[in-house]
């Protein structure tokens, strides 16, 4: 086990990144990106996808996913992390989306639901809701839940 403590210091490496996207306006559309270079002392290879499908005007569903392969002095890892996000615009002043993640680390899987509603040109209005569960088969076994409200507006005079 690494004790905190060990990695005290300054540290500063170099990252590349190496990127390909279809066009988002398209009906099916993509991103890979691959980043790569030193971390803490060792390596840290990323790769991230994200896949789109607009069935129409409305509906967006995404699914992305990343996979960290880690090679540090102190030993080495792979963490991966899926997720899916479906939106709908309702109209454009409301829209709904609620993105869904697994995580393989913590073998938690977390939810985040937003509505935002543009109640006025320079006004918006968010209700967010939270939800992540530790242990997948298990629904009450909760790790965090929370409601946010939030409220915008821009004053011009």
């Amino acid at each position: 086990d690494v004790c905190s403590s060990d990695l005290v210091g300054r540290y500063s490496w170099t990252r590349w990144r190496i990127e390909g996207q279809a066009a988002a306006k398209r009906p099916l559309s993509g991103q890979l990106t691959w980043w790569f270079g030193g971390f803490y002392g060792g390596t840290l290879n990323q790769y991230i996808w994200t896949g789109t499908w607009h069935p129409s005007a409305l509906v967006a569903v995404e699914v992305t996913g990343e996979r960290d392969i880690g090679d540090l002095p102190q030993g080495h890892f792979v963490q991966q992390v899926s997720g899916t996000r479906v939106r709908f615009n309702v109209s454009p002043d409301l829209q709904i989306s609620s993105y869904w993640q697994y995580d393989t680390a913590s073998r938690s899987v977390g939810t985040n639901t937003k509505l935002r509603w543009t109640f006025r040109p320079l006004g918006d209005l968010f209700v967010i809701y939270n939800h992540n569960v530790r242990q997948i088969l298990d629904r009450w076994r909760l790790d965090s839940n929370q409601l946010l409200v939030k409220l915008q507006y821009a004053f011009r005079s």
